[in-house]
């Protein structure tokens, strides 16, 4: 009996207009939200690699330089000498052999792989760019978003399948099935279904699974044929393996609202009724819960302006070019080991210059330490408070997935602060031994390669969230089975 119920569901679902024209506005949902989505990454990979070749180009003009100025020697003689920065244009040693002028005025760009993916879910990424220079400027400029985006959009995030997921898939299953039990009732037709052999729980299971069953695997159908077109790295595990962690959470997701239809079915109200407590419920557990704990987030822990940040390395600035001796002093003081012979001491604006470099280090780090603690904590409240609000949990969830999580740009920042300390360390030794570069030193930079987290790292952090919407299922399935004996199948 139970077979047949859902047979007849499931045909008098495609036979009605108002469903197959939902089904096309998910299939369009879903195929616009992959573009916008793919659109944002290849956006900043695009950036990634401009920036990249222009800093390379540069790079590559100065290598050129040494070559032809050791070309020249090998003809005329001569030894190869260190560059003053100062001396007249064409006159001596080229620039590149400085090593403080070629790691002054070049960056070298650090790149965040995106995931298979990436797509799917946008997160922050738009705001947090997957690409940040190195240079021997202080460390927090490596953090300074240089990126012209409309406010808008970044006020309102981006439409990606992550906002087709938890904002809208729950007004499809909720416009599907807030009248599962109410319809049949309004028209009649429940006590003459239920004269079958055929319980009140079996009769409502069957009609959620053939609704659930239609619409669940149409929009998992759909974001298989998204990876496939703006999917990553196909061939990877790892994709694979953060396609079925999508998988899962959209099951768990969608298997929520569905039994949140049910919940509200069971209590014998009109289907008016049930759409009303639906349409709050959604808007109770998507739009004003995740804002409250985004607000408590923020006003416990405001984080610093990054206005403070430029005010206290300009001042910091300031200060250090009216007692640039004193700054100077208290760089070599740092770098014992490049102190000049004798009474000699350096007049090098480059040398100056880092020792000023060294002073605004020392006065911004502690501002910038605070900003990222309170993000830190910030993030840390938004997953202890996830757990009232699904929609939290499929947010951080969906992110941790798609790799666009806080977490995993964290642990490439972490990553890029150690290689701008070597960088720095790199080019500020010869510098201040006055080693000139040559062609073949210019093979020997330092290089830097993104070491991926584990992947057993990803999966205890969504596991909290994944866990969370199990309970919140299990608690919205077990409430209305138990309640649906005192269910009334006819009006008094």
């Amino acid at each position: 009996m139970k077979r047949i119920i859902i047979s007849h569901e499931v045909r008098q679902l495609f036979r009605s207009g108002a469903f197959r024209a939902l089904l096309l506005l998910v299939a369009g949902a879903i195929a616009f939200a992959a573009f916008s989505g793919q659109r944002s990454i290849d956006r900043q990979v695009e950036g990634a690699m401009a920036a990249t070749a222009f800093e390379d180009a540069q790079r590559a003009k100065m290598r050129a330089d040494t070559e032809a100025y050791e070309a020249r020697l090998a003809a005329q003689g001569g030894e190869y000498e260190f560059a003053g920065a100062r001396h007249a244009p064409g006159a001596g040693p080229p620039q590149g052999t400085n090593a403080g002028v070629v790691g002054a005025q070049t960056a070298k760009y650090l790149t965040l792989p995106p995931t298979g993916l990436a797509s799917f879910a946008v997160g922050q990424s738009d705001i947090q760019l997957n690409y940040v220079p190195v240079s021997m400027n202080p460390t927090h400029t490596t953090t300074n978003n240089l990126e012209l985006e409309n406010p808008l959009n970044l006020m309102t995030g981006s439409f990606d399948i992550a906002f087709v997921l938890i904002f809208l898939l729950p007004i499809f299953i909720l416009a599907i099935s807030y009248d599962l039990l109410s319809s049949e009732k309004e028209r009649g037709t429940l006590a003459m279904i239920l004269a079958h052999p055929i319980s009140l729980k079996e009769l409502l299971a069957s009609k959620i699974i053939a609704r659930a069953g239609v619409l669940v695997a149409s929009i998992l159908g759909l974001g298989l044929v998204a990876l496939f077109a703006v999917g990553a790295n196909l061939d990877s595990a790892d994709t694979w393996a953060r396609f079925g962690l999508w998988i899962t959470a959209t099951l768990l997701y969608s298997l929520f609202w569905f039994a949140m239809a049910v919940m509200v079915n069971v209590y014998g109200r009109n289907s008016a009724a049930n759409g009303i407590a639906l349409a709050g419920t959604w808007l109770a557990l998507v739009v004003v819960l995740p804002t409250l704990v985004s607000l408590l987030a923020t006003t416990i822990y405001p984080a610093p302006s990054r206005m403070e940040l430029t005010v206290a390395a300009r001042d910091a600035q300031t200060a250090a070019e009216k007692t640039y001796m004193a700054r100077l002093d208290e760089y070599y003081y740092d770098h014992l080991e490049f102190i000049p012979e004798g009474d000699e001491r350096a007049t090098d604006f480059l040398t100056v210059a880092m020792a000023n470099r060294n002073a605004i280090e020392k006065a911004v780090r502690p501002l910038y330490d605070e900003f990222q603690g309170q993000l830190n904590r910030q993030e840390s409240l938004v997953q202890r408070f996830q757990f009232i609000s699904p929609a939290i949990m499929m947010q951080l969830a969906l992110n941790e997935v798609s790799g666009t999580s806080a977490n995993r740009y964290e642990h490439f920042l972490n990553q890029a602060y150690d290689f701008h300390a070597r960088w720095g360390e790199y080019f500020s030794v010869k510098f201040l031994q006055r080693d000139p570069l040559t062609p073949a030193d210019y093979d020997r930079f330092p290089a830097f390669e993104y070491r991926e987290e584990p992947f057993g790292a990803v999966l205890m952090r969504l596991v909290p969230s994944l866990l969370g919407m199990i309970v919140l299922l299990t608690g919205a399935l077990l409430i209305p089975f138990l309640r649906l004996r005192r269910y009334q199948v006819a009006t008094s």
